[in-house]
């Protein structure tokens, strides 16, 4: 018997090479945490409302505007969370901290927004790369007084 034991031996190591380890090689899987391209937009959007947040929070407490993500992530640590998956932030200020200029991007959605004091000089978005779920936010709708007369909010310029 031992003698057909030791005919079968390379057989048994291709098969135990072939079940086990060549699977553990080649196997590619998506990670749990990544993000769809539709998540990963409706994040950055979120995350430019939080930067404009911030920064109004900022020149409403007398320090003004800043530009530096850093001086946000210390208020908010949540945007660690949208750093880490991708979104990049950048930011500008005025050299007298009144006025400041914000662009949010991912892959597939660019934002930008601009505030001179409390008025909103520049808000817009651009669908960088179409894919299911990518848009920019709409536009507030027109909303009907008592009164019959219409209000709208702030205009949206650029692409969406």
């Amino acid at each position: 018997m031992p003698a057909n034991f030791q005919r079968f031996l390379p057989l048994l190591l291709i098969f135990f090479l072939l079940v086990f380890v060549l699977p553990t090689i080649m196997h590619r899987h998506k990670s749990k945490n990544q993000l769809s391209a539709g998540d990963l937009s409706d994040l950055t959007i979120a995350t430019t409302t939080k930067v404009d947040t911030l920064e109004q929070r900022l020149r409403t407490a007398g320090t003004g505007y800043t530009k530096s993500v850093a001086d946000l992530l210390a208020l908010d640590h949540a945007l660690g969370r949208a750093l880490a998956n991708g979104i990049v932030i950048t930011l500008d200020a005025s050299t007298n901290h009144k006025t400041y200029y914000a662009q949010v991007a991912s892959p597939n959605i660019l934002l930008v927004r601009a505030r001179d004091g409390g008025r909103l000089i520049t808000k817009s978005c651009l669908v960088v790369k179409s894919a299911s779920g990518v848009d920019c936010p709409k536009p507030p709708q027109p909303a009907t007084t008592s009164t019959g007369t219409t209000t709208t909010g702030p205009t949206t310029t650029g692409s969406g």
